[in-house]
């Protein structure tokens, strides 16, 4: 049967993007876990819920990745300052150095969590 609910998110833990701590940890004080998000759906009525990981490759070159952190698209960057964004760009190009192409494009993976489940009642 068709479930009656799809929702497509992101990892909580886990994640490939190239950040730095501090951002790791705000993203997960705000992302819901898979757990967190299977029991609402349980106490509103759904049942026989499912989740799976998929994941794709991603490359952006790292300029850019860079200037969108700057310019905070993702709320996870909105409590911190333009200098914290500057020294943390700096810090990203350090350590993925290794994720690098010679044309300076960066390579990571994302990650979608889609959970499905069906109606009780």
């Amino acid at each position: 049967t068709i479930p009656s609910i799809l929702i497509i998110t992101r990892p909580q833990v886990d994640i490939d993007y190239p950040l730095w701590d501090q951002a790791r940890q705000v993203w997960k004080d705000n992302q819901p876990s898979v757990e967190q998000f299977a029991d609402e759906l349980q106490q509103a009525g759904f049942g026989r819920i499912q989740h799976s990981l998929e994941s794709y490759p991603c490359h952006i070159a790292l300029s850019r990745w860079q200037t969108m952190i700057k310019n905070r698209f993702w709320s996870t960057f909105s409590s911190l300052s333009d200098e914290e964004l500057q020294q943390a760009c700096e810090q990203i190009a350090i350590d993925y150095q290794d994720r690098l192409d010679e044309q300076g494009i960066l390579h990571f993976e994302d990650r979608l969590v889609f959970l499905t489940a069906h109606c009780l009642r």
